[in-house]
């Protein structure tokens, strides 16, 4: 799920105009990481690289994550999350960025189907993401 997770990252990388917008790339390792593509900053195949090279991380370094986005949530005008999961976390940093009032899109890749799922929530399933992406 991870790989399909990060290839999914990968085509709004590669589909995005980036000299018309910038376009944030975030994730947590062993630290928090942000990088920017588009009007002076990165290549988005710059981005792609740094994809390429990323891993699975324990799943507490999600609150990791979730301090960092809404941490720049000021200087972001939309934002796509692409989840693994939908657990209490995760639907907590959701909650806050819908408060905020910023466009969202939230991808969960999963095998499992998410019982009561919002309907603004897209399950996508491994092995079938381009079909789930062509019902958005």
């Amino acid at each position: 799920m991870f790989e399909e997770a990060v290839s999914l990252a990968a085509s709004f990388v590669c589909t995005l105009d980036t000299q018309e917008s910038l376009l944030d790339l975030m994730f947590v390792g062993t630290e928090s990481h942000c990088y920017t593509a588009g009007r002076g900053q990165m290549q988005p195949e710059s981005l792609v690289e740094i994809l390429a090279g990323a891993r699975t991380s324990a799943d507490r370094a999600f609150r990791r994550l979730h301090d960092a986005v809404l941490a720049r949530r000021a200087a972001l005008s939309g934002c796509i999350l692409i989840l693994l999961a939908w657990d209490e976390a995760r639907q907590a940093l959701v909650r806050a960025l819908q408060h905020s009032g910023l466009p969202l899109k939230v991808l969960v890749v999963s095998e499992r189907d998410i019982e009561a799922a919002p309907g603004w929530l897209r399950v996508l399933v491994p092995g079938k993401i381009q079909e789930g992406l062509a019902r958005l």
